[in-house]
Formats: C-alpha cells, sequence, structure tokens
C-alpha cells in the first residue's frame, strides 16, 4: 500500500516539476499564474479610400442633363426656295456627235484644211507632194483618214490621218459659235412655250382623232393632229416640210392613263447640217401632250 503511495508521490511530484520548470509559456496546468495573459485577437480591416464628391465645375452640356428646359414653341420650318434654272442648255462633246472623230458626218465637207504634215497627192498620171503648213481640201473621212484633194475640183487625192491636218480645231472652233447661236434660239423657244401653254387650246376635232383619241392619218399620210401642233409653235425643231417619215400610233401609257406615241422621222438642223432625227408625240385625250426624242426621252425644243 505503501509503494502504491510513494508511487503515485513521484509521479506527482514529476507532474509537478514538469509543469513548473519544463511546460512552454501559455501551455502550464497547474502553475497557471506563470503563464502569460491571452492576447485579444486583432482583425484588421480592409482600408477603403476614401471618396471624394466630384467637385469638377460644371460644364454648359452637363448643366443642360440636368436642369429641365422649358420647351421651346416649334417654328414652321420655310418651304426650300426654288432651284434655279439651269444657265443654259448642256451640249454633248464634239466627240460624241463624231464618234470620236471616226464618224464625221458627209455634210462636214468639202472643207478647207491646213496640213500639218507633208501629203503625196496621186493622179493617173503621176503624183506630187504638197509640203506641211499648205492649204489643201478635205472632201470625206473615214475611220480616223482624211481623203484630201489639193483644189474641190481636182482629181488628186491624198490619204493623211485627221490630226495630220487641222481638222479638228476648225470643227471645234464651228462648234463653239454653233453652241452660242443654239443656246440663244433655245431660251427663245423656251419663251414661247411659256406663252402658248398659257393659252387655251382648241378642242381637236374628229378629221384630227378618232372617238378614242386616236390621232387619225391625213389623205397625205401625215397626222393633221400632229401638224396642227408644229404649227402652233409646240415643237419648234421638227417642221412639217422636214418630216421623211410618219408611223403608226401605238398604244402608249401617259401620266398613268391609256394614250397614244405617233414617231416621225424628220431631219434637224445640226452643226453638220440636216441630220436625221427620230422623236414621237405623246397623244392624251385627243391633244399633244409634247414631244421626245425616242433615244435619249428629252423633250424636243
Amino acid at each position: 500500500m505503501k509503494s502504491l503511495f510513494y508511487t503515485i508521490f513521484i509521479i506527482g511530484g514529476a507532474f509537478l516539476a514538469y509543469d513548473y520548470f519544463g511546460a512552454p509559456p501559455g501551455q502550464k496546468i497547474v502553475f497557471k499564474s506563470l503563464n502569460p495573459p491571452k492576447q485579444k485577437k486583432v482583425v484588421t480591416a480592409a482600408v477603403v479610400p476614401e471618396q471624394k464628391p466630384d467637385v469638377t465645375p460644371a460644364t454648359p452640356a452637363s448643366v443642360k442633363s440636368v436642369v429641365a428646359e422649358k420647351p421651346k414653341p416649334v417654328e414652321a420650318t420655310p418651304a426650300p426656295a426654288p432651284v434655279a434654272a439651269s444657265s443654259g442648255p448642256k451640249f454633248d462633246p464634239i466627240e460624241v456627235l463624231t464618234g470620236n472623230w471616226l464618224k464625221i458626218p458627209s455634210s462636214a465637207f468639202p472643207r478647207e484644211v491646213a496640213l500639218k504634215q507633208d501629203a503625196m497627192f496621186k493622179m493617173s498620171v503621176g503624183a506630187s507632194k504638197i509640203m506641211a503648213g499648205a492649204k489643201v481640201f478635205a472632201l470625206a473621212a473615214e475611220n480616223g483618214q482624211l481623203t484630201l484633194a489639193p483644189t474641190p475640183t481636182s482629181p488628186a487625192r491624198a490619204l493623211v490621218p485627221i490630226d495630220g491636218t487641222d481638222l479638228k480645231e476648225l470643227l471645234n472652233d464651228v462648234y463653239e459659235k454653233w453652241k452660242v447661236v443654239r443656246a440663244e434660239e433655245l431660251k427663245a423657244i423656251a419663251a414661247k412655250k411659256q406663252q402658248l401653254a398659257a393659252q387655251p387650246e382648241a378642242a381637236p376635232s374628229s378629221g384630227e382623232v378618232e372617238a378614242g383619241g386616236k390621232p387619225v392619218r391625213g389623205s397625205d399620210g401625215g397626222y393633221p393632229l400632229l401638224i396642227a401642233s408644229m404649227k402652233r409653235g409646240q415643237v419648234t425643231e421638227i417642221k412639217p416640210e422636214h418630216i421623211t417619215g410618219w408611223q403608226d400610233p401605238q398604244p402608249a401609257k401617259i401620266q398613268g392613263k391609256n394614250g397614244w406615241a405617233v414617231k416621225v422621222n424628220y431631219e434637224a438642223s445640226t452643226i453638220f447640217g440636216l441630220q436625221p432625227v427620230e422623236a414621237q408625240a405623246l397623244v392624251l385625250d385627243g391633244r399633244v401632250t409634247g414631244w421626245f426624242y425616242t433615244g435619249s426621252g428629252e423633250e424636243v425644243p
């Protein structure tokens, strides 16, 4: 019994000695006073940067977005001013009229030109050279080549390129002068048409149109309704004496209604003289509403 008591006493003493001398601070069980005081756990909060109010001065645009403006009365938008009419008619370049100088009308000849290069004129009995700078006569043009003669009645002939003469410069000069005259003519025609449009038009007779408004062909092959339109001045380029052919009326839609189109072939006055042209008269309700070129659709002056 005593041995058990000594054993417990020894073990208890060893434990007390260990707790006093060997147990690390903070882990002593009996001698708790030797433990260091517990420190409170400090939780570090995340630092949030302080947001300063925006003190940037407001711009006029930002002020408008914050301050509600009083609605302004809506002003009526004025009607756009009418577009000024073109200063004059538009003319195609002379290259268009001549097919880039490959299709010069025969009416442009004969014409005196100056040689820019020497030309050899051949005759049945020989040939002779005429030097550059001399004046000769251009009789015809084909595929960019001119047929020349020393005089209008000479049998001698020479072939030279168009650029071997001053023909282009001559025709350009003639064309520019013709455009000035033609522009004045077209201005007078436009003024006359305005006056004509203000005048009442007489009702067509039974000899001019059928009951359905179809133009009637006269005994001479023409159409009295269309001839009356020409004589009244509704069209000036087409003249009865220059008409070479009348075609049959064909049904056509005019201003969304059923009407008639009558094509005519005629000769028109151009820079190169009278040239064949085709146009058509549009007839609605027994009246000619206008004359138009069949190719471009432009109005015939």
